[in-house]
């Protein structure tokens, strides 16, 4: 248990919402309770009702904060290098958020029941998940508009991107790649590389 009144009240957050991702990742939207992320936090359950109203809106919150910081990644990649260099560095820090913050990435990417938080999008929350798709749609556009890839549609290009480089890492963090963690990336920078020279 941790107590959450040795901490200020921004880490107090942060504790709120890993312990509520730990607890839905372990036992699912069904056995998951206010009451049970107060304990593990180390508050009443009263206290926690003060900053969320019920489980949907912590879910929610959980969600939001793993794209805040899911964009973060993409964020750090610079837009003014190479528009082919500038992509594989984008599919690449999706991969380095997936390894640093997994729980975060199983929830957002891997989990059916992260569907109750996502029908309460918001607009903040929206605009969250659509700002990280955009950094990417955006980076296979100035590919496209340099006609360094075959592809004139940034949107479907984007997609597909995304698509197969989740594949993989799904793959491996489920256990199913058979490959340890250093021939995985090794692995996951060839197939993005020759993936995006096929675009």
């Amino acid at each position: 248990m941790i107590l959450v009144n040795t901490v200020n009240m921004s880490e107090s957050k942060e504790l709120i919402l890993s312990c509520a991702r730990d607890i839905f990742l372990k036992e699912g939207l069904s056995h998951f309770s206010m009451r049970k992320v107060a304990s593990c936090v180390g508050m009443s359950a009263t206290a926690l009702y003060r900053h969320y109203t019920n489980k949907e809106e912590l879910l929610f919150q959980v969600l939001l904060r793993g794209y805040q910081i899911f964009s973060r990644y993409l964020e750090k990649v610079n837009d003014k290098q190479d528009p082919l260099v500038c992509l594989e560095k984008s599919v690449l820090a999706y991969l380095n958020f997936a390894l640093a913050e997994k729980p975060y990435y199983e929830v957002m990417f891997m989990s059916n029941d992260q569907m109750t938080g996502l029908k309460k999008l918001n607009s903040e929350g929206a605009k969250e998940m659509r700002h990280s798709f955009e950094l990417l749609q955006h980076r296979v556009q100035r590919a496209i508009d340099q006609k360094l890839v075959k592809t004139d549609d940034s949107y479907v290009a984007s997609f597909g991107l995304w698509a197969y480089a989740h594949g993989q890492i799904s793959l491996f963090l489920s256990g199913r790649a058979e490959v340890n963690r250093k021939q995985f990336v090794k692995v996951y920078r060839s197939l993005i590389k020759s993936y995006i020279q096929q675009m």
